[in-house]
């Protein structure tokens, strides 16, 4: 029998520091996986390749229905598209309209599209019966930055434009912004970006902040005692280093000194807005991973947020890795986010959310 070859063994270091359910998965599959960062990448192969971590997802759950929409583009140019799928409860509308969820997925700004974290956001859209909108961005490398937090934020606009709100019957006082990854990062740009906004936009009540990249300029040589730098999260599985700056030279490019002049703006790392624009974020439910390499610099934000006197729940899950959401199909660390998660959201809302009769269900494939 051949050994199958180790690409990427768990550190020793970071081992025992891990949710148990997560080394199980990673010693029998994720170790085997060959580094993305190091195979060729084509744009239409590599995107549409099935992640290993796709079993592990939430599955699906019946809602009222799902629709696709073009924000802008054009059908046959599927690059050039800034899309969205949106998601309905069943039955009528309340009589003030849906609450409503603006969704932006992660990928690193390269991977991930319609298809991305649809458990999760069926889940939210059944059980705290609102619409949830998932804005598809354009992708790096064909549109680099700042392209993301410019379309995510068209996608924002589109969702509350009367139109929109007509169609899909939402309640403007309860909109909220949320992400996964880099696209927890671009909700929290987003939020700003509203709040800088020339004209009136209605403003979205709360943010949910799950495991997002928030600073562009640190690596593991960051100093810090000056920034929440990779040092200390540097041996963290999947996401690593090589990984994410590999992510970040699609999107930033490879020109050293142009992209470090990038990475200090607050449309690509939002910890560097100014101190009025960081107080004019939404509430926050920030959901950090213990065993994620971002997981330093999350916490700083989180700390940049309560000083500038947003209300914040910090919520760090301990032995988590970068993967807990995608994730909570199969393990419970994941499956406690997506409760405190929806739970956290619920509150703003001002409805109900009861993991009891929520159940988060695995995948059979």
């Amino acid at each position: 029998m051949t050994t199958p070859t180790s690409y990427q063994p768990l550190h020793p270091s970071i081992r025992d520091q891990l949710d148990p359910e997560y080394v199980a998965f990673h010693d029998a599959v994720l170790e085997f996986c060959p580094r993305s960062e190091t195979v060729p990448f084509d744009p239409v192969a590599s995107r549409a390749a099935k992640s290993p971590m796709a079993h592990g997802g939430q599955k699906l759950v019946a809602v009222g229905s799902t629709e696709d929409h073009i924000i802008f583009g054009s059908d046959d140019i599927v690059a050039n598209q800034v899309n969205a799928r949106i998601f309905t409860p069943e039955g009528d509308a309340p009589a003030a309209g849906w609450p409503c969820l603006v969704w932006y997925h992660g990928g690193g700004w390269v991977m991930g599209g319609l298809g991305s974290e649809n458990g999760f956001l069926t889940h939210i859209c059944k059980y705290l019966r609102c619409v949830v909108v998932s804005v598809n961005y354009r992708h790096a490398p064909e549109h680099m930055y700042p392209t993301a937090a410019d379309d995510s934020f068209l996608g924002y606009q589109w969702t509350v434009a009367p139109e929109q709100v007509a169609s899909l019957h939402l309640d403007t006082s309860k909109v909220a912004l949320g992400g996964l990854s880099a696209g927890g990062g671009l909700a929290a740009i987003v939020g700003m970006k509203i709040a800088s906004a020339d004209k009136a936009i209605p403003k979205p009540i709360f943010q949910m902040l799950i495991c997002p990249v928030i600073d562009n300029s640190v690596t593991v040589d960051t100093d810090p005692a000056e920034r929440a730098g990779w040092k200390a999260s540097q041996h963290s599985p999947w996401l690593t280093p090589t990984r994410m700056q590999w992510y970040r030279n699609q999107y930033f490019g490879t020109d050293s000194a142009a992209a470090a002049k990038a990475t200090i703006e607050w449309t690509a790392s939002p910890c560097y807005a100014p101190a009025d624009l960081l107080a004019a974020s939404p509430p926050t439910y920030l959901g950090i991973a213990g065993c994620d390499l971002l997981a330093p610099e999350a916490k700083a934000y989180g700390a940049q947020l309560a000083a500038a006197g947003v209300p914040i729940d910090v919520q760090v899950y301990a032995g988590g890795t970068h993967s807990v959401l995608i994730l909570a199909g199969i393990h419970k660390l994941g499956k406690k986010l997506v409760h405190d998660s929806c739970t956290a959201l619920a509150s703003a809302f001002g409805t109900g959310y009861d993991p009891a009769t929520s159940p988060v269900l695995s995948l059979t494939d």
